[in-house]
């Protein structure tokens, strides 16, 4: 999407990287930011949307100016939304808040079969923060590797507030980290209800004071729905960590 378009003779680029804020949403938000010598371009995808700044002028110190003072004016419109920019990935700012904070976390998985913990060791220095992963995908395994009572399942099922709950504190105990880290879901294509369609995501974390869970419903294929999913539970950890 384009608000404002004017080729000049130089002109500066940066990218926002966003989550959490549909691309109509950020449009409405930022609708009265645009003017000459400014445009956006807004590009959706599973890890959340980007805005590309563009701004165009004549000097280079008045255009790197213009790039800074927009970019300001766009983070207080969306606020924790904006996690980087340009090449950065949401798994980076979350390496870098857990360094920042020296704390720990381990990750409990279930429908996103170790996609998460790729994200999270693909980080190079990883190993500061990122203890264990555990992917527990049958209802056996996490009440034999995560201690997630078995009556839990059998009341709420595997996809539910209470399941991430526990597999989140399960996880963390057996760790011993700061953050428990779960997700559980319906990838699909098939293994939905009415109640429980395809798509239907609950994350979990939990850490030293609390136990918190997020009820998500994502679109897509299967692999989609886990890249969505895995980048879910990521931001759930960047706002936790705010």
């Amino acid at each position: 999407m384009r608000f404002f378009s004017r080729k000049s003779k130089d002109s500066r680029s940066r990218i926002l990287k966003t989550y959490g804020l549909s691309e109509s949403v950020i449009r409405e938000k930022l609708g009265d930011v645009a003017q000459r010598g400014l445009y956006f371009e807004i590009l959706s995808h599973p890890k959340g949307v980007d805005l590309r700044i563009v701004v165009e002028g004549e000097s280079e110190k008045a255009l790197e100016r213009m790039v800074e003072a927009v970019e300001k004016r766009i983070r207080h419109r969306l606020g924790e939304h904006v996690f980087g920019i340009n090449g950065d990935k949401m798994e980076t700012a979350v390496g870098k808040a857990l360094l920042a904070q020296k704390k720990t976390i381990a990750v409990a998985e279930s429908c996103t079969g170790g996609l998460l913990c790729h994200w999270l060791t693909n980080v190079p220095g990883s190993s500061e923060y990122f203890k264990q992963g555990i992917i527990a995908y049958s209802n056996e395994s996490k009440v034999a590797l995560l201690n997630v009572p078995g009556e839990i399942l059998t009341t709420s099922g595997a996809v539910s507030s209470q399941t991430v709950e526990a597999m989140a504190k399960g996880i963390r105990q057996i760790s011993k980290t700061d953050i428990g880290l779960a997700v559980s879901g319906i990838a699909g294509p098939g293994g939905g209800t009415a109640e429980k369609p395809v798509g239907l995501v609950w994350l979990g974390l939990a850490d030293n004071v609390k136990v918190i869970s997020e009820e998500h419903h994502f679109r897509g294929g299967r692999e989609l729905i886990k890249i969505q999913a895995s980048q879910a539970a990521l931001d759930l950890v960047r706002r936790n960590l705010r």
